[in-house]
């Protein structure tokens, strides 16, 4: 498993959170989705990179209209 650390261009309300979540925790070989409420442009998402590349992740995002970069650190 791998984890990325995403930064989103748009604030995410609750709602919105709670489906981008639900919306991405659906993509095949994406084992968990993390949005905290009190940072809610970061996203953490767990993957198996054997069959899912963070490019592709990025993907899925900007398909739901959300805008975001890979952070490091």
């Amino acid at each position: 498993m791998h984890t990325i650390y995403l930064r989103t261009d748009e604030d995410l309300g609750d709602n919105r959170m709670r489906d981008l979540q639900a919306e991405l925790r659906a993509v095949g070989h994406i084992t968990d989705v993390e949005i905290n409420s009190r940072t809610p442009r970061d996203i953490l998402v767990e993957f198996e990179e054997a069959f899912i590349s963070p490019m592709e992740i990025l993907k899925q995002l900007q398909r739901k209209g959300i805008h975001a970069d890979i952070m490091s650190g």
